[in-house]
């Protein structure tokens, strides 16, 4: 089975390679070896030492590996090789060759944001679901996290960037292409946005049931048992995504 690997240290950790798998090393001296065959991405936080055989390795077969600082924000990305000759991201980048591009992508991205606000909406019982108003429901949700559950939402927000980072990956990212991660269009984290809403209800919900916020592990823990969801709901932006490329936006 294919999973992530998280490495959140408090210790120092140090992060090497003992072919075919990482071989990860606490302070206190323990090891463990994690087979990259079985390794979809890695998400690093805290003290993680790694040698460059180990980047390498990861760079090898298509594992990406994305860096935390400490207030859980994505500080950098290291990318997999890619094998895709052609693919969704070769089509987006060649319709931003088309002048009104940038206009028909936000269009798209305002549609799907529509949906994600209404799904959002109505899961945590607003009256006013159907038209909810971005800014209206952005205030809801603020008054009602603690200001520990908003610090534990930028870490969700982190994984979620490392989840589309990797599932962009496997369909031909490439580093360079200002398009996707660095330029006026930012299709990472124009769809880490748009997941994110789908989070918020749980974590109302969450809260309400118990007081204490999660963290560290259990916090990724809370996301993993998300996955499935966050996955379908992912697969379901893509492939509305390459509708709209297919027919030109």
């Amino acid at each position: 089975m294919i999973s992530p690997l998280y490495l959140n240290a408090k210790q120092a950790i140090q992060v090497s390679l003992e072919v075919p798998a990482l071989s990860v090393v606490t302070s206190d001296k323990s090891r463990q070896l994690f087979p990259l065959s079985r390794i979809s991405r890695v998400v690093v936080s805290g003290a993680v030492d790694w040698s460059m055989p180990a980047l390498f390795a990861c760079a090898d077969a298509g594992v990406s590996v994305v860096f935390l600082n400490e207030q859980g924000e994505v500080r950098c990305r290291w990318f997999g090789r890619m094998e895709t000759q052609y693919s969704i991201v070769q089509q987006f980048v060649e319709l931003f060759q088309r002048a009104d591009a940038p206009l028909k992508y936000q269009n798209w991205v305002s549609a799907m944001e529509r949906m994600a606000l209404r799904s959002c909406a109505r899961r945590m019982r607003l009256d006013d679901w159907q038209q909810v108003d971005k800014q209206l429901l952005n205030s809801c949700i603020e008054q009602l996290l603690s200001e520990d559950w908003k610090r534990a939402v930028k870490s969700l927000h982190s994984f979620l960037s490392a989840t589309c980072l990797s599932e962009l990956s496997t369909m031909g990212l490439q580093p360079g292409c200002e398009y996707l991660l660095d330029g006026p269009v930012n299709l990472i984290d124009d769809l880490t946005a748009l997941l994110i809403w789908d989070f918020y209800p749980a974590i109302v919900g969450y809260q309400k049931c118990f007081a204490k916020v999660l963290i560290d592990a259990q916090l990724v823990g809370f996301y993993e048992s998300r996955r499935q969801r966050i996955d379908h709901l992912l697969r379901g932006l893509l492939n509305r995504l390459h509708q709209c490329l297919l027919e030109g936006m």
